[in-house]
């Protein structure tokens, strides 16, 4: 997947009605005129996000007109960028609030003292209680050791468990092949199987891809969750060491390098110009692993007037199964966090409630488009379920939510670090025919030196 489909898929830029906005005043913390923020020619406080297309979002857009006015400040937004964005920090003055990919990214953030501990201002919040916080919260939570324990760092926008199944009835049907069920998971191997029934090549091109586990797309978190299915874990107790010569790590691997040469989704040998939503939209997928979110895709305008089709015949399902212990993880969590030399963190955080808190009109007007689970319980009220696609969607994804697992991931190892190893030796596996001892030898020489500059980047 292209980084322009991820940011868009991850940060807003989705497409939906908008909804009447309302001031968020009266929250505990200080107002958004603080001594510290910069200030406008007209004396207004200036809040600096780097959040992608938060300022065109539709649903958004009367929130954030309100957020301004309730708090006499103005909310500047720039697209993220990485290089700007370390140029920024390395001087001292970096952006309010910054996106993030999250799961694999904030360990390393966190430990290199660049985030602000949220935990006083979550212990006022009237927007985030602690017993109203999705498990997801721990993706922002770290101890100095391990993700998932310790203080908070930062929010998610929204979540959903990435490897679960979205099916056409259509194409199964087609073929004669039985629908997966909705509550059972199967496994990758069946879905290869299958996978292979439902593509279909005419003039050396691919016309409809059987089974598309959706390669590019954090396939950290994918190799992880499928060795801790089988029991196993990539990383040792500290995270200093990633090991994949394991059983565990060999078979997810020779599991990829086998669906990379059957072809049944875009993949080292198949490369579509588009990321996958547009590719499904054009009944050119089967089956794609995508999470909850992904119905926002079929319900929205992208799917043009193939969407009312689209809703009849696409179904949820669980994520596919390596082994015989049940994980369901999120991948990603993308989100924000605020910058530890932030000029107006406290206003930033009042942004964070205004756009995610629970029972915010942000709030209600993102989660209504089916864009994502919440990180306030309470807003899950606001999915969609007023059809039969969103009651049956969201059926799916409530029975299944009770198997979310946060995957801890390395501060030692940056994700986007990560994700360049396992795409060069997967690539080189499936295009040039190296063989699997040869590339857990290349994967691990490469992510062992990752480690090390991690470790010399954080003193350790």
């Amino acid at each position: 997947m292209s980084q322009n489909s991820l940011s868009r898929r991850a940060f807003l830029g989705r497409t939906g009605a908008a909804a009447a906005g309302l001031a968020f005043g009266g929250s505990a913390l200080a107002a958004c005129s603080s001594s510290s923020a910069t200030k406008t020619a007209g004396g207004k406080a200036v809040l600096n996000v780097m959040i992608d297309n938060v300022d065109t979002d539709q649903a958004f857009a009367p929130a954030l007109k309100a957020f301004q006015a309730a708090n006499d400040c103005v909310v500047k937004v720039s697209k993220f960028d990485q290089v700007k964005l370390n140029a920024a920090l390395a001087a001292g003055s970096p952006p309010d609030l910054v996106r993030t990919n999250g799961a694999a990214e904030m360990p390393n953030i966190i430990a290199r003292g660049l985030a602000e501990n949220l935990d006083p201002y979550f212990a006022k919040s009237q927007y985030f209680k602690s017993d109203d916080l999705d498990p997801i919260i721990g993706v922002y939570k770290f101890d100095g050791k391990t993700q998932g324990k310790g203080s908070i760092y930062g929010i998610p926008s929204d979540y959903s468990q990435d490897a679960m199944i979205w099916y056409r009835t259509d194409m199964l049907d087609a073929a004669k092949i039985p629908h997966p069920s909705t509550t059972d998971p199967m496994s990758y191997d069946e879905y290869l199987t299958i996978g292979k029934q439902l593509t279909k090549r005419s003039g050396g091109k691919t016309q409809v891809y059987g089974f598309d586990p959706v390669w590019g797309f954090d396939n950290q978190a994918h190799l992880m969750q499928m060795i801790a299915q089988q029991g196993g874990s990539l990383w040792n107790d500290d995270f200093t060491k990633a090991d994949f010569t394991t059983s565990e790590a060999r078979k997810a691997l020779q599991w990829y390098i086998d669906w990379g040469k059957a072809r049944t989704g875009p993949g080292p040998l198949d490369q579509e110009s588009n990321w996958d939503g547009p590719v499904y939209d054009a009944d050119r997928i089967a089956i794609v692993s995508y999470g909850y979110w992904f119905s926002q895709e079929i319900l929205g305008q992208d799917a043009g007037a193939n969407s009312a089709k689209l809703q009849q015949v696409s179904v949820f399902a669980p994520a596919p199964q390596f082994g015989s212990t049940r994980v369901d993880a999120c991948m990603s969590g993308s989100g924000a966090w605020i910058p530890a030399k932030a000029a107006n963190k406290d206003l930033a955080f009042k942004f964070l409630e205004a756009w995610r808190g629970s029972g915010t009109d942000g709030a209600k007007a993102h989660f209504a488009q089916g864009g994502g689970l919440p990180l306030c319980l309470s807003n899950r009220k606001y999915l969609p379920q007023n059809t039969p696609f969103t009651s049956a969607t969201y059926a799916t994804q409530m029975n299944n939510v009770k198997y979310l697992s946060v995957l801890k991931f390395s501060p030692y190892a940056a994700g986007s670090a990560m994700e360049a190893a396992l795409n060069t030796a997967l690539t080189g596996a499936v295009q040039g025919g190296a063989s699997l001892d040869a590339t857990v030898s290349s994967l691990q020489a490469a992510v062992n030196g990752i480690i090390d500059s991690g470790k010399a980047q954080l003193g350790a």
